[in-house]
């Protein structure tokens, strides 16, 4: 049975902040507003990790604000986000895609999904942080991807790449497919800017034994995780702070390998045929406010983009990468498929 196949059935998942939830739509008020030329809807796509209680800020502010119906409509991980933007392009069947990260922008950009639209908010996001120029695309969190342990179950961790090759870890490593998954993808990206592309597969190979299992989505990988399926997890530097917010423990933390991390910065988009899209250019606004930033910390367990908003306790606790890593994103876009193809011929 290959690494990818051997995903333990979910039993339950821990991360309630984060929790799946199928798509949902609140009814704000009825009949068309005159404020809102498109019409009285919007129509969002998303992941399946989208937090219910941010999704809820949305409908609520677009309902109160506008008189406008907000739709939320989820896909397995990034991947699968993408992957319908793509099928359903010119389709005309969504306004607003949140969720694509850093390493999809550039075939984004290729494929045409998306319109033009610079918020006057952007303003407040740092330069580094704003990966479109051309304006298609804008970041609204961000971190580093790195690997988390449980402390109780593995009190002595790996701190290298090399240690975490180990022997005595056999099968307790849970990581995500990065066909499907954003932070999969960015920690096949992470090895390929450790090992090179001449490396990365050896190291892929000599990993193999202490991967437990494979999953398609961040969701379920990190329930197994948090059910004590496995010691380690693929995740991100700030999902500690969740356990420390909400469980008011410090037994989950940070395992940064050799003091590095993949920079995820994820981004929102309007869909180049959104039927309307003067109302998901006020979902952006929104989004991008301080009233939403500064819920995106313990909503989302990322960073906001906002300079202005202030973190809570919880993330001052957290072990930060010295270091974020960044492929560039043309390299990315000319040798993804290429380097996933090889991958996936030696994962089986």
């Amino acid at each position: 049975m290959s690494v990818i196949d051997s995903v333990r059935p979910l039993r339950r998942i821990l991360f309630a902040a984060l929790i799946v939830t199928i798509a949902v739509g609140v009814a704000g008020a009825a009949g068309q507003s005159e404020s809102s030329p498109d019409g009285d809807g919007v129509v969002i796509y998303t992941y399946d990790a989208f937090p219910e209680s941010l999704e809820t800020l949305i409908v609520d502010h677009m309902a109160n604000e506008y008189g406008v119906t907000a739709t939320m409509e989820r896909f397995q991980d990034t991947g699968g986000l993408y992957n319908e933007l793509a099928l359903t392009r010119g389709d005309g069947v969504a306004d607003l895609a949140i969720g694509l990260d850093n390493t999809y922008v550039g075939k984004a950009l290729e494929a045409e999904l998306f319109q033009t639209y610079r918020p006057a908010a952007l303003d407040a996001v740092p330069e580094n942080l704003r990966l479109d120029p051309s304006g298609h695309l804008i970041p609204f969190d961000y971190g580093n991807v790195v690997l988390n342990y449980d402390s109780e179950a593995l009190p002595d961790p790996p701190t290298t790449w090399q240690e975490l090759l180990d022997p005595s870890l056999r099968e307790s490593i849970v990581l995500m497919n990065p066909a499907t998954s954003s932070p999969g993808r960015n920690f096949l990206l992470l090895t390929i800017a450790q090992f090179g592309e001449d490396g990365y597969l050896d190291y892929w190979e000599q990993l193999k034994p202490n991967i437990l299992t494979i999953t398609a989505g961040w969701s379920e990988g990190y329930g197994l995780y948090t059910q004590g399926e496995a010691p380690i997890v693929l995740s991100y530097e700030t999902s500690p702070a969740y356990h420390i917010a909400y469980e008011d423990t410090t037994r989950y933390q940070n395992l940064i390998l050799d003091g590095s991390g993949y920079a995820q910065i994820e981004v929102m988009g309007i869909l180049a045929d959104a039927p309307n899209a003067e109302n998901a250019r006020r979902v952006v606004d929104f989004v991008l406010s301080p009233e939403f930033q500064q819920e995106i910390a313990l909503g989302q367990f990322m960073y906001p983009v906002r300079e202005d908003v202030e973190l809570p306790d919880a993330f001052t606790q957290l072990d930060r990468p010295s270091e974020s890593v960044f492929l560039d994103t043309d390299r990315v876009d000319s040798n993804f498929e290429r380097w996933l193809s090889d991958w996936e011929a030696l994962m089986q």
